[in-house]
């Protein structure tokens, strides 16, 4: 067999790859940021996409005594807050920097990303194979 016939395999274990580690990333996010503080949002960094921009929120929060702004890690076309709004958040009490907003997107939404790159990579290879 040629080379060529195992390049949708290898394509497909690589999406596969990429949306496990995705949603492994935000599982150990969403563990590790136990401590709920309110946020104020300072504004958005934004990351133009061809198909659209995406706003990640940069927050400023108060733990013992010590200031902290951080960028949240998790982009959206549209958030449902906007600067000087305080939001409830959560950080991690052993990095204080790394924070989580539970509550701005449902949990189906925040996994969709990975479900859909594990399933786009189990499609290629069954369609590829299968008509093989």
């Amino acid at each position: 067999m040629s080379i060529f016939y195992y390049i949708p395999a290898a394509l497909g274990i690589l999406f596969i790859g990429v949306g496990i580690y995705n949603g492994w990333k935000l599982r150990c996010l969403i563990r590790h940021c136990s401590q709920p503080v309110k946020g104020t949002v300072k504004g958005f960094d934004v990351k133009t996409l061809k198909s659209g921009d995406m706003y990640f929120p940069v927050l400023a929060y108060k733990v013992k005594d010590n200031m902290y702004r951080s960028r949240y890690e998790i982009g959206d076309s549209e958030w449902n807050f906007e600067a000087g709004d305080i939001v409830d958040m959560r950080y991690n009490p052993h990095q204080p920097e790394q924070i989580y907003l539970d509550h701005n997107q449902s949990l189906f939404r925040q996994y969709a990303s990975p479900f859909f790159i594990i399933i786009g990579g189990l499609l290629f290879m069954v369609a590829y194979y299968k008509w093989m």
